[in-house]
């Protein structure tokens, strides 16, 4: 594998070092203070420059992403909390909302709160709020590269109600800017459940700026309401944080390429006096059909989502009403793919413009 530069064998390097944590690898630890205090959480970290976090009861998503200490996500003030202060109702989900690189929304609800058939169903679902088990962190050689990668089970249920299962793994490497995140998850009931997803992927200062820009595959672009109207014409575009900004959302149906995946990036061209820096979000279409694009531009609250999506974010009942909620029968399995990859250069953002833009 490619290191500091340089190509170099996998029997020439354990010749170097003592042992791989030498060079990056998984620590395992537990917060100790503050709305956190008993966090499980998983770091992982490579030569590469790939620095990230895994919080483990908190339905193994991730809350910090780093490229060569260049942050890519945006973390909000309530930084990371304990899932022991999540409150259901209403917007209240927002008290234990981090941001991160992403947290996961669902899984038998998410979008505006509602009352849909009698329940009353709070902003984004659950699942972001519950633990894992049967965790796994590791690390492995796969001929010259080493894997690091964590896994687990996250399970959502209810007496006399749905019952459904995350299985989740996170995988990275030693030598690629990149993360892979895999989900399967099953109905591990006895009938039929709404399945509603959504990846709320929050990407932030510096990645995000006034420079920056949005770079998407052909694309259908619909503006959520009226107030995303306003900024339609400029969806793509970002501005220096503005003092009362109203959030936009916009709704995207991107065209697959031949491998059957959507294509996202935020990319800041003017970086670092002219370098560049990015990410790019790749994901499998057919279980994601749609990207929900949250355009925040305040103060503090400066931040840009894109956001994977199997249904639309007006509230399960509106979804059900207009005959885009998704169910899952008993003892189906559904997989969903997501793919980052740093784009370190205005030489990659430039790769990314040829090939999907």
């Amino acid at each position: 594998m490619k290191i500091f530069g340089s190509e170099i064998k996998r029997e020439d390097l354990l010749k170097k070092i003592g042992d791989i944590s030498q060079l990056g690898g998984i620590k395992c630890y537990e917060f100790t203070d503050g709305l956190s205090k008993g966090i499980r959480a998983v770091d992982m970290k490579s030569p590469c420059g790939l620095d990230m976090t895994v919080l483990l009861d908190r339905a193994m998503d991730i809350s910090h992403l780093s490229y060569k200490s260049i942050p890519i996500n945006w973390r909000s003030a309530t930084r990371e909390t304990s899932p022991t202060f999540y409150e259901s109702r209403g917007l209240e989900w927002l008290r234990t909302f981090y941001g991160g690189l992403f947290t996961t929304c669902g899984l038998t609800y998410m979008g505006a709160p509602g009352v849909d058939n009698g329940e009353e169903l709070g902003l984004h679902g659950r699942i972001s709020n519950l633990s894992a088990e049967n965790v796994w962190a590791d690390g492995r050689w796969e001929d010259d590269s080493y894997t690091m990668f964590v896994r687990g089970k996250v399970r959502e249920a209810k007496v006399f109600g749905d019952k459904l299962q995350l299985e989740r793994k996170i995988t990275t490497w030693m030598d690629i800017p990149k993360v892979v995140v895999e989900d399967i998850v099953e109905n591990i009931g006895s009938e039929q459940s709404p399945l509603m997803i959504l990846y709320h992927v929050n990407i932030g200062y510096p990645v995000l700026d006034s420079t920056s820009e949005l770079l998407e595959a052909k694309a259908k672009v619909v503006p959520r309401d009226e107030e995303a109207k306003k900024g339609f014409s400029k969806f793509s575009e970002f501005s220096e944080p503005i003092c009362g900004f109203k959030e936009q959302c916009y709704f995207h149906n991107i065209e697959a390429d031949k491998e059957g995946n959507s294509n996202i990036a935020i990319v800041n061209p003017e970086f670092d006096k002219g370098k560049g820096i990015g990410i790019w979000l790749k994901f499998n279409k057919k279980n994601l059909p749609y990207l929900v694009q949250w355009k925040q531009m305040g103060e503090g609250e400066y931040v840009c989502g894109i956001e994977p999506v199997n249904s639309l974010v007006r509230g399960r009942r509106v979804e059900r009403e207009k005959g885009t909620l998704k169910f899952i029968e008993p003892g189906e399995k559904i997989s969903y793919r997501l793919e980052f990859n740093i784009l370190t250069s205005n030489e990659d953002i430039e790769k990314f413009k040829i090939k999907y833009c």
